[in-house]
């Protein structure tokens, strides 16, 4: 878990050099390097020689024979589709296993061999994975289509380097710390929906809406069950639904969708589920990375609620996180351990510690007004006596993941504009805010670093629901999870 985590923090920063290649295959899974001034290991010009596959969108979509890749350490593009300039980073992975997360039919020699996956990306503008097979092969998917390519130059030319240097600046403006961005946006907002707001007994429903604002600005959206994210070159989907017999929330599946159609429910139950009969359980955060909950267990007598957080990838293990795995730092429990002692003596007075049980699990992401924070939990008696304490929990490095971008728009900015805001989210081409109200998803435009005070579109929301996910996507990036989108899930509104 030190190292998952630790390669979390670096990755928008590593790139991959020439001297990679020479690397333990053994250590590859977990290789990162401090950037250099130096030309990844698959620089060139590479030129598809194949595609295989009978997935087909629409021509313009399409990339055929003949097309071009470009590779190096200032651009990765193939036709319309770019990073400029890329970063990169490399895993270690067996090959039959990457293809049948992803959907692709794999043949018997495929079984045990391994590859280099190197992900050439450029924030939310653009990602693509690239499986190397050879010294001039290496192949892509998309569509579900394997692409096959062949270098066939070891260099860009410096032609093309300025043809995709003057598209960039066409289509792409530039933050106020100089990260390119597009106009073109997508953004996948997962809600937890309450069902019936007057019942004593919560009944929660999960969906994602896809926001679209488009280069002329015209807004539009859609609207799916559960939650629906991207990763890398695949889309996933969480989802937990209320379990009839047990009248409890007590399966979490987190799959690729296109496993999912692949594979038998007896499969996706082994692979992809977290299961418990005692808990009842609550989607507070869902990302590529991380899926984090609350929940009760139906054999305690006392409601004590806890929090949890799992790995989206690797939930079938059925094991909650220690705050000592997640930040891979020794000390980590022991300074939890202290932080709870001083919420029990601030909350609990004459308490004695030996009665408060601790749980280095206990720990959770939740969404406050704006921010991702973490927060856990204490309790002390039972029955009649029975007390409980919520508070956040301080962790700067998992902060710095959970909120990278904030911004110079403040709450009280926010509340100005609409006193009964009860989130906010700016969105990553910074021309828009989103505000969410007790019964609205709202859209303001800025101007100067000013909000408008009307907002420019509005989305009723009819129940209460709290932002669980968000993922944004630009340029490129936008269009393709737009029509991931309606490729793979039911629209039961727009």
């Amino acid at each position: 878990m030190k190292k998952i985590f630790k390669l979390i923090i670096i990755f928008t920063f590593a790139i991959i050099f020439s001297s990679c290649i020479n690397a333990n295959k053994d250590d590859l899974s977990d290789l990162i390097q401090t950037p250099k001034q130096d030309n990844p290991i698959i620089e060139g010009t590479w030129e598809v020689v194949e595609v295989k596959g009978n997935k087909q969108e629409e021509k313009t979509n399409n990339i055929k024979l003949g097309d071009k890749l470009y590779v190096n350490k200032n651009l990765v593009a193939i036709n319309e589709s770019y990073a400029f300039p890329p970063s990169f980073n490399s895993k270690y992975v067996k090959l039959s296993d990457y293809l049948k997360n992803r959907g692709i039919e794999i043949s018997k020699d495929f079984k045990d061999r391994n590859v280099i996956v190197i992900n050439a990306s450029q924030g939310q503008l653009f990602s693509r994975d690239l499986i190397i097979t050879g010294d001039k092969y290496l192949f892509l998917i998309k569509d579900e289509n394997i692409i096959s390519l062949k270098k066939i130059s070891d260099k860009v030319d410096a032609k093309v380097l300025d043809s995709y240097a003057k598209l960039a600046s066409k289509e792409r403006t530039t933050t106020d710390e100089g990260e390119d961005i597009a106009e073109d946006l997508s953004l996948l907002l997962g809600v937890r929906e309450r069902v019936d707001p007057e019942s004593d007994n919560a009944l929660y429903k999960y969906y994602t809406y896809l926001i679209r604002i488009e280069p002329d600005d015209t807004i539009k959206y859609q609207k799916a069950e559960d939650i629906f994210i991207k990763n890398q070159d695949e889309y996933w989907k969480v989802s937990l639904d209320l379990n009839n017999f047990t009248d409890l929330y007590d399966e979490i599946r987190a799959y690729p969708v296109k496993a999912n159609e692949k594979e038998n429910k007896d499969l996706i139950l082994k692979n992809y589920t977290f299961k418990n009969i005692d808990l009842n359980m609550r989607l507070n955060f869902v990302s590529k990375d991380f899926i984090s909950i609350d929940y009760t267990n139906n054999d305690n007598s006392n409601p004590i609620r806890k929090y949890a957080l799992m790995e989206t990838n690797n939930i079938a293990v059925n094991k909650f996180i220690s705050l000592e795995e997640f930040t891979g730092e020794d000390q980590s429990d022991l300074i939890f351990k202290e932080k709870v002692k001083e919420e029990v003596n601030k909350n609990f007075s004459k308490t004695d510690m030996k009665d408060i049980s601790f749980d280095n699990t206990n720990f959770g992401i939740v969404r406050n007004q704006g921010i991702w924070a973490f927060q856990s939990s204490i309790s002390k008696g039972k029955g009649d006596e029975f007390v409980q304490n919520f508070f956040n929990v301080d962790i700067a490095i998992g902060d710095s993941i959970l909120n990278p971008n904030n911004s110079s728009i403040s709450r009280d900015q926010v509340y100005n504009i609409n006193t009964q805001f009860k989130d906010y989210l700016l969105l990553a081409n910074k021309r828009y805010i989103l505000i969410q109200t007790p019964d609205e998803i709202l859209i303001h435009r800025i101007r100067d670093g000013i909000i408008e005070k009307s907002p420019v579109y509005a989305i009723a929301t009819r129940v209460p629901s709290s932002i669980i996910s968000i993922d944004q996507f630009l340029g490129s990036n936008a269009t393709d999870v737009e029509k991931a989108f309606e490729k793979y899930n039911t629209v039961i509104e727009k």
